[in-house]
């Protein structure tokens, strides 16, 4: 039931993955590409970050994908009526900017820490909103998703927009 909720927010990550195929100006340490092994490990975020942020320590999901993407590493729990979920990859910010699932960037700063604030899909009133920052472990993104089972009216950035300042101190830079 969990995967239900993550389905969306995953959809985002197999349209950037684009069937495994490689991409051009991937984050990079020492000029090569980085590895799926050297991208941050998204399941590695502290309880407490996860409690501070209302989400469910109990709840995790360390599969989102189903399969193996090995463009990406991610994690996801529940948060009421919402899941939240800590994605890396390899694309960078400007493959997010191009992919057409997502809509309405927005330059932000939590707690220091430049970023990009996106709503993914085109349903009115949004149910997901991510927030995208660049680190030396990939591009992290972090994502907030109505779960399907919700009539909640709760705008998913300002979960995300809540949660996103617990989580920000613990993602590399």
């Amino acid at each position: 039931m969990r995967l239900v909720g993550f389905a969306a927010g995953v959809g985002v990550v197999l349209v950037l993955s684009g069937c495994g195929q490689s991409v051009d100006g991937q984050p990079e340490v020492s000029g090569a590409p980085l590895t799926k092994e050297q991208l941050f490990d998204p399941c590695t975020v502290p309880e407490s970050a996860l409690v501070a942020a209302g989400a469910d320590p109990a709840s995790k999901d360390d599969n989102p994908f189903s399969v193996p993407r090995a463009e990406w590493k991610g994690c996801g729990w529940r948060a009421s009526d919402f899941f939240i979920s800590i994605f890396s990859t390899t694309y960078t910010m400007e493959k997010f900017r191009e992919n057409t699932l997502l809509r309405d960037f927005q330059e932000v700063t939590v707690e220091g820490r430049a970023g990009s604030q996106y709503l993914i899909g085109d349903r009115n009133p949004p149910e997901e909103c991510g927030l995208v920052f660049a680190s030396g472990q990939g591009t992290i993104t972090l994502q907030s998703s109505k779960a399907s089972s919700s009539d909640s009216t709760v705008d998913p950035c300002l979960v995300l927009n809540n949660a996103a300042p617990h989580f920000v101190e613990v993602l590399p830079k």
